[in-house]
């Protein structure tokens, strides 16, 4: 039989595990109690009393297994080519066994089709030395999706039972109010906020703020995106961001996304209604270090003096490369010591070219947008090392990325600014409730908590402010919605 991989050593049971194993078993119980023939059980609630009694059995049927030791939690990692089966064996409980909990657990997701990785938590009680037996599983959890999970445990006659939490979920419009302990990512996680959302928001405010050395512990932010929510809180899946704010460096600047008319996407601008977007990035690759600048310098191949006619960044091989702006591409070929060379004509006389890529992404004569990938890092043609060097073209002429004064972006005016004004009173409106609401949560905490004279048996435990509220259905035109506040700190 195989062995168990060395590096997941089993643990001992802790109480912690003792309690996981506890719980098991007292879904067994109850499933005995309640739904005593085989088969994929639902859902049920009890009285706390109930429950209580249950968990007292519990304890006691966990640890009487004759001829086993204590049980032990077991993390099953299923490996690449393996079966689900396979994996479950691997703890070293008989294949028959392994089988059986893999049919039931096929009623309720596929099993045959299991990606490596998938996780499994076992709940394991080996035989005592020298029995010869094989362990016996008494149950195991996994997680199937974001809002599904599957509970097997196994009964002291051996009947297997199997359980299915699948949580409602259900669209809602968040507005997070937090402050930064850490960095922004740890942060609007905690208030749900996705790494794709957090992404956003720091591509958004890449031109104002550098998050390594502006953002401080203290610092606020403020943010309105879509997302699906199951029942317990655990987002599923973020949509779009509708508001940023971010308050550093001693000032504050919000961004508001709004879609123009006959565009396909959303974009984001200031309270004045200027799009945020310049016409072109002076920083097409994310994540890069400028490590030559433009002007003449030593060619670090051919050893001589050379104008360098655009700027590098280092980056590691593969790293995406992105359109400055939108624009037309022009060549994406091989070009000498350039390498893999694309080049972008834009509006007004602009042109950016972008050199050394170990792959191209693009056509000639494909259309692309500001942001849209064209090819990746490497280190091809005359080149020391992976990096990418960008060019700026005005006129037929390469100036400085750094200094080229390139137009603005858009500027909203008209119609299409009452518009922007309009959206803009209604984000400001959930803005303001969230933040009412907020105050109101603060004042009743400090008045529920303790007088300073009153006795106290122990610290209370520090209190993290959320709160979730249904959403109103989302519509295409927008609707106002009832706002989901979420916020962390602010309590001092």
């Amino acid at each position: 039989m195989a062995q168990l991989d060395p590096r997941r050593q089993p643990v001992r049971l802790t109480p912690m595990v003792f309690a996981t194993v506890a719980a098991l078993t007292v879904g067994t119980l109850i499933w005995r109690v309640f739904q005593p023939t085989p088969g994929i059980l639902p859902g049920m609630a009890l009285d706390p009393g109930a429950v209580m009694a249950l968990e007292t059995e519990a304890y006691a049927v966990a640890s009487a297994r004759p001829g086993f030791d204590q049980p032990e939690q077991v993390s099953i990692l299923v490996r690449s080519g393996e079966t689900l089966s396979q994996a479950i064996a691997r703890t070293g409980v008989a294949p028959a066994d392994a089988q059986a909990a893999v049919n039931l657990l096929s009623q309720a997701f596929d099993v045959v089709n299991v990606r490596a990785g998938m996780s499994i938590q076992a709940a394991i009680a080996k035989p005592a030395l020298g029995s010869g037996q094989p362990a016996q599983l008494l149950g195991l959890t996994t997680r199937t999706g974001p809002a599904k999970q599957l509970t097997l445990t196994t009964s002291h006659d051996g009947a297997m039972r199997l359980r299915v939490l699948e949580e409602n979920v259900r669209d809602e419009r968040r507005v997070a109010i937090g402050t930064i302990d850490g960095s922004l990512f740890t942060s609007a996680a905690a208030l749900g906020a996705t790494p794709a959302v957090t992404n956003n928001v720091m591509k958004l405010f890449a031109h104002k703020l550098d998050f390594e050395r502006d953002i401080k512990a203290g610092d606020t932010f403020k943010l309105i995106f879509d997302r699906k929510v199951t029942e317990s809180g655990r987002t599923v899946e973020t949509g779009k961001l509708l508001y940023a704010e971010i308050e550093a460096k001693g000032g504050i600047n919000r961004f508001y996304s709004f879609q123009r008319a006959g565009e396909k996407e959303p974009q984001y601008f200031d309270e004045t209604g200027k799009n945020i977007r310049g016409f072109l990035l002076a920083t097409p690759v994310d994540g890069a270090r400028t490590s030559s600048g433009f002007g003449v310098r030593r060619h670090p191949v051919l050893g001589f003096m050379k104008m360098h006619t655009g700027v590098d960044f280092a980056a590691g091989s593969g790293t995406p490369i992105v359109a400055a702006g939108d624009g037309v591409v022009q060549d994406a070929k091989w070009w000498g010591g350039y390498g893999r060379w694309v080049r972008v004509r834009h509006t007004g006389d602009w042109q950016t070219g972008y050199a050394h890529m170990s792959r191209i992404a693009v056509q000639p004569g494909q259309r692309v947008k500001q942001g849209q990938i064209i090819g990746y890092v490497g280190s091809t043609g005359r080149s020391t090392g992976p990096h990418l060097h960008f060019e700026v073209w005005y006129k037929n002429r390469p100036i400085n990325p750094k200094d080229a004064k390139v137009p603005q972006g858009t500027i909203l005016g008209g119609k299409e600014l009452q518009a922007f004004m309009a959206r803009k009173r209604e984000i400001d409106t959930m803005i303001a409730m969230a933040d009412i609401k907020r105050g109101d949560e603060k004042q009743a905490l400090a008045m529920n908590s303790p007088a300073k004279s009153a006795p106290v048996a122990a610290a209370p435990a520090p209190v993290t402010l959320v709160s979730h509220e249904r959403a109103q259905e989302r519509t295409k035109t927008y609707a106002a919605l009832k706002p989901a506040l979420s916020s962390t700190r602010g309590m001092n």
